[in-house]
């Protein structure tokens, strides 16, 4: 028996350790715990490329090349580096003397200033630039880093009234970057998948973004931000297992390219947590925040932090939760490694003492009197839970008959009025929600009944956690109030919100709400719910 109940604690906790992890996410953790090495080669990487700039008698376009090669290293790994060599490459295109290198490389500037939420800066750089000194490609470019300005603006603005604004304008230069005649790059390419999805053809959009991401490898940024962009627009059509697909393709490739300015993984983090695989949302969006800090961006972490508290409360929730389950199993353990190491004690002294027999005859009599109390107490427990069954089976099938009841009456009266052809009676009486409210009241009356003969001062132990200003009695001939219903479930282990709605036939807001009013009432906010568990 011991031994069994052992084995159950031991495979609880390590299914709850485990968590909800599949197989499709075993590639991305992999990577995960190779960013330190990816980052590393990164670095020498950029130290061998940098070690070119020593190299004597440069001339001034040799050196704009190898800074322009070091800004796109640094473009999407670390923000202060390529502002570094953003500017190195404005200082040596205008020692060149080149307009459409100085255009270039300003181009290059606004860019790091964008992605790292520095959208003032951004914004007068580019109003100060002469478009006139712009070929076709740099007129494309500079139009995307508009688009680009004004979409992450909107982003940052989201919830405000200068969002839509924002949106407007970015949609405004994703127009004119669809006029470019250049047509094989990826702004051109994003910016027509934008325009067909907005304008209700999602399909072909997919197509397009698709056929164009044959032609990147899984390790560079552009595969990152196309799969991101094919994730956006399977999540718009409803597919959840495409959406999560890209997404994770996304993350990977933002790994494996070492792009710190990433936004994949938070929005695969938040899914995540949506879906309920909690651990893993809470790993992912650590992460993101690590990579978001190593970059130096504000936006990032300005996201990052408005699903960073709802992730953590979850998190720790379970993270205590199983700690709870460790300290019972290494309880379990304990008395069992203390109840062998007893009994190997007294045989070896059965063996070297035989003639004392008795005397250790009348301890394990003890012992054995004692483990017989623990099994008539378990036995007990047994037996007060299946009467609890036994209660909420036999009000189910009151329930169910009566309903059953309830509906084959009303299925007469309608075919009698069918079958007397007075119809408007029968709509009437199809509109009629009567039924409904009926069995809805039965419902919560059985529910209340079955649940308050097994715990009758359930409402009494309830308030002695709430402070005195904030206690629940029950009006008129409810048994138990909503609030209560929701504490009952909670009491019988059911803790998920959506299921508490489901059984209760409430909102999810309602139910989320109920439960931070009851939170706030109580004398002990974090440990109230426990408290409740503990009830009876």
């Amino acid at each position: 028996m011991m031994r069994k109940l052992f084995l159950l604690l031991l495979l609880a906790v390590l299914h709850a350790s485990v968590g909800t992890a599949g197989n499709e996410y075993d590639e991305l953790d992999h990577l995960i715990g190779q960013r330190s090495a990816i980052t590393d080669k990164k670095l020498l990487q950029i130290r061998d490329i940098r070690q070119r700039l020593s190299t004597p008698y440069l001339t001034d376009k040799q050196r704009y090349k190898i800074c322009m090669q070091l800004y796109e290293e640094y473009e999407a790994f670390r923000f202060d580096s390529a502002l570094v060599y953003a500017n190195r490459t404005i200082m040596y295109a205008k020692r060149v003397g080149d307009p459409k290198w100085i255009a270039e490389a300003q181009l290059k500037k606004v860019h790091v200033y964008t992605l790292a939420a520095l959208f003032l800066e951004s914004r007068e750089l580019l109003d100060s630039m002469n478009t006139a000194d712009l070929d076709d490609r740099l007129r494309q470019d500079y139009d995307k880093e508009w688009y680009l300005l004004m979409m992450f603006m909107a982003e940052f603005t989201d919830g405000t009234q200068m969002h839509t604004y924002y949106d407007k304008q970015a949609d405004y230069y994703n127009a004119l970057i669809l006029k470019s005649r250049y047509r094989d790059t990826r702004a051109y390419i994003m910016a027509k998948a934008k325009d067909l999805s907005e304008r209700g053809n999602t399909g072909k959009a997919i197509a397009i973004l698709k056929e164009y991401l044959q032609k990147w490898q899984r390790h560079e940024h552009d595969y990152a931000m196309i799969t991101s962009e094919l994730a956006r627009l399977y999540g718009k059509v409803g597919n959840t297992d495409r959406q999560y697909f890209y997404l994770i393709e996304s993350a990977m490739a933002d790994i494996r390219s070492s792009a710190k300015e990433n936004n994949s993984l938070r929005l695969l983090a938040t899914l995540l947590f949506e879906k309920g695989d909690v651990r893993r949302a809470y790993m992912y969006l650590n992460i993101s925040i690590e990579d978001a800090n190593f970059y130096g961006t504000h936006l990032r972490n300005s996201q990052n932090s408005r699903i960073l508290p709802r992730i953590l409360s979850v998190y720790l929730v379970q993270k205590r939760a199983q700690r709870m389950r460790i300290t019972m199993l290494l309880a379990v353990v304990s008395l069992v490694a203390i109840a062998l190491v007893v009994a190997v004690f007294f045989i070896l002294k059965l063996l070297k003492r035989y003639r004392k027999m008795n005397k250790q005859v009348v301890v394990m009599n003890q012992q054995l009197n004692e483990a017989v109390e623990n099994l008539r107490k378990m036995n007990a427990q047994i037996s007060e839970t299946n009467s609890i069954k036994e209660e909420y089976i036999a009000r189910f099938l009151e329930l169910a008959s009566n309903f059953i009841d309830l509906v084959d009456e009303r299925r007469k009266v309608y075919n009698r009025l069918a079958r007397e052809k007075r119809m408007e009676e029968l709509y009437a009486e199809l509109k009629n929600s009567d039924l409904i409210q009926t069995a809805t009241r039965h419902y919560y009356i059985n529910f209340d009944t079955a649940f308050l003969n097994i715990y009758p001062n359930f409402v009494t132990e309830v308030n002695r956690l709430l402070r005195p200003d904030g206690q629940i009695e029950p009006k008129g001939d409810e048994r138990l109030t909503t609030e209560l219903r929701i504490l009952a479930l909670i009491r019988l282990g059911i803790t998920d919100n959506a299921r508490i709605s489901s059984i209760l036939r409430a909102s999810l807001t309602t139910i989320y709400t109920y439960r931070s009013k009851l939170k706030a009432r109580a004398i002990d906010h974090d440990g109230f719910e426990h408290a409740v568990k503990k009830i009876g």
